[in-house]
């Protein structure tokens, strides 16, 4: 048995109080904003933030098996909050079970590392079950392409996109929280922009090129603690932003199909879709880059 290296523990320790301190501010960000009733958009982002870095806590001090149903939880009440923006059919309620029953799965892959399955299930299996149950469920054949679809797409954005974060923090905590980091940092100069230019075209430019030299400092910052080499923390911290523009594209255009407006969020109308978007399209891109250039 190898002796325990006291440098890699000072580090660790170094990391949980990194992890514990930026959760104490979040805490403290969200406590001034309830007191003094900050704009609503902004506050109820800052709590899926908060609730991001709870899960890293929890994964690091108690348990990623625990962390890992919370990150199944998050899955569960947004997928909840997209199919209640749809209208089903009766009959399509197996397959809609189905997809809330894919979650559990998901999740028990992700804490014993069962990748292969992981990568598989809902592209692959949950892509052929759902269609039978939808159509085991009624003799009305009009309109199932179309609740087929929606099911599917709404599996795979919100428990398989949603479960590559969770599989990034497995592989490393701080890779998952860099990216996080990297979200806000995007999201808050968006936030800023959006109010201040009014040209579409220039909103996109702005939206990237302003935040690029911090995402790239941030993540260079910490690619210690990522086990990152300099050159590919560089390459993370400039395509992040643009994964994240092209994700936020994509879902502004699904959330208008929805009827989801961005200054009337309402639980159960769109609050928690428009929260995490940022996340959908980003995660994924950073575990397989992470897993096939740095290793899992």
């Amino acid at each position: 048995m190898t002796s325990s290296n006291p440098m890699n523990n000072i580090l660790q320790i170094s990391e949980v109080h990194a992890l514990a301190a930026i959760f104490i501010l979040l805490t403290a960000i969200n406590v001034f904003s309830y007191i003094y009733r900050l704009q609503h958009q902004l506050s109820s982002y800052i709590r899926y933030i908060w609730f991001y870095f709870l899960i890293f806590l929890v994964a690091e001090t108690i348990s990623f098996y625990i962390a890992t149903w919370l990150w199944g939880i998050l899955s569960f009440f947004v997928l909840r909050e997209f199919f209640s923006l749809i209208d089903f059919r009766l009959q399509d309620r197996f397959g809609v079970v189905a997809a809330y029953l894919s979650i559990p799965f998901m999740m028990h892959f992700i804490h014993t590392d069962w990748y292969n399955l992981f990568i598989i299930t809902i592209p692959v299996y949950s892509f052929l079950i759902i269609p039978f149950l939808v159509a085991i469920g009624g003799k009305e054949a009009e309109g199932a392409i179309n609740s087929i679809a929606v099911i599917i797409f709404g599996l795979f954005l919100f428990v398989y996109c949603i479960g590559h974060i969770a599989y990034l923090s497995y592989y490393n905590i701080w890779m998952a929280s860099v990216l996080i980091l990297n979200i806000v940092i995007f999201d808050m100069s968006a936030f800023v922009i959006e109010r201040r230019v009014e040209s579409t075209l220039r909103r996109v430019l702005y939206s990237y090129i302003i935040p690029v030299p911090f995402t790239i400092v941030l993540t260079l910052s910490l690619a210690e603690w990522c086990a990152l080499p300099q050159f590919h923390a560089i390459i993370l911290g400039t395509i992040i932003p643009a994964i994240i523009i092209i994700g936020n594209f994509s879902l502004k255009y699904l959330a208008s199909d929805l009827g989801i407006v961005k200054d009337n969020l309402h639980p159960g109308r769109g609050v928690i879709i428009y929260n995490i978007k940022s996340i959908l399209y980003a995660a994924p891109v950073v575990l397989h880059y992470y897993r096939y250039f740095i290793g899992g």
